[in-house]
């Protein structure tokens, strides 16, 4: 059975490779870059090693929050402040995959993932609704008191099915946030940030959601909820949260936290999938692990 260090070398170096941003989430790696959400500053920003140096450009202008890959390579963003989900073309265009449920505007999509089927599933708590500046506390309990311009009953979780359409898969977040899936697809994690745990879901044939259990509670007293959430190709869970990056096995069993020098929102496997580049705050870390994730796309 493998430990935190295991994973993760005790003495590695926590590399800070980005910094002097606004409030930085989503990061993807795609072929030779790592893209994130600046959300602030209403862009998608490239980082990229060049032989000279490194080189921080803006990708895509536009507000975004989770990012991932189709299975064809192509961008996809879950827009916080649009509250839709999208694709995001090169050129900065972008084509609209959901932006309502039965009729109604979807709150805001804050965070994706990709089915080797090629269907998307999304989470949409209502952060976007009603907006504050990123990083800021909010009242307690503040997403069960109406709020001005939300027009769906709950806080869900997606999926836009191959063909297009979109099916509500879980209505009983309070708000849902990262969600990954298990190296073979069978299993669903989703974390739920105002209850601070991960919830565990058995991935049906049709693709919809069964059998809802508690991975691992996440309660604490350090600053931070349940964000962002990725998962290694032996099944282990890495999520941001509380005080850092939290790490489990596929059973639950916590193997412990990684405290990095801002509290970490979001999280993404990049280069040859050895590697975490972790955004927090105004900044983005890299992490050399001994263990290895999946690269979407």
């Amino acid at each position: 059975m493998s430990s935190l260090h295991d994973l993760i070398a005790s003495d590695i170096a926590i590399e800070r490779i980005a910094g002097g941003l606004g409030f930085t989430e989503g990061p993807v790696w795609r072929g030779t870059d790592l893209l994130f959400s600046d959300i602030p500053n209403q862009r998608i920003v490239r980082w990229r090693r060049l032989p000279e140096g490194p080189e921080l450009t803006t990708y895509a202008r536009g507000t975004s929050n989770g990012l991932t890959l189709d299975r064809r390579g192509r961008v996809l963003a879950a827009e916080h402040d649009g509250r839709r989900v999208t694709r995001v073309a090169a050129d900065g265009t972008r084509t609209v995959l959901a932006e309502q449920f039965q009729g109604k505007r979807l709150n805001s999509p804050n965070d994706l993932v990709v089915k080797s089927d090629g269907s998307i599933y999304f989470t949409d708590p209502p952060y976007g609704v009603q907006p504050s500046r990123p990083g800021t506390p909010r009242p307690e309990g503040w997403w069960t008191k109406p709020i001005a311009g939300k027009e769906q009953p709950c806080h869900g979780v997606y999926r836009i099915a191959p063909d297009g359409a979109c099916h509500l898969l879980v209505d009983d977040f309070a708000l849902p946030n990262g969600l990954a899936f298990s190296p073979d697809e069978s299993v669903l994690y989703i974390d739920d940030s105002a209850r601070k745990h991960i919830r565990a879901f058995d991935v049906r044939p049709d693709g919809t959601l069964a059998n809802s259990r508690i991975l691992l509670e996440m309660a604490s007293d350090d600053p931070g909820v349940p964000d962002g959430l990725k998962v290694d190709l032996a099944g282990n869970v890495f999520c941001t949260g509380p005080g850092g990056l939290w790490v489990c096995r596929s059973d639950g069993t916590l193997l412990g936290r990684i405290v990095l020098p801002e509290l970490p929102a979001n999280l993404g496997w990049g280069e040859d999938g050895s590697v975490l580049f972790i955004t927090a705050r105004t900044s983005v870390y890299r992490i050399q692990t001994k263990t290895r994730g999946a690269l979407p796309g």
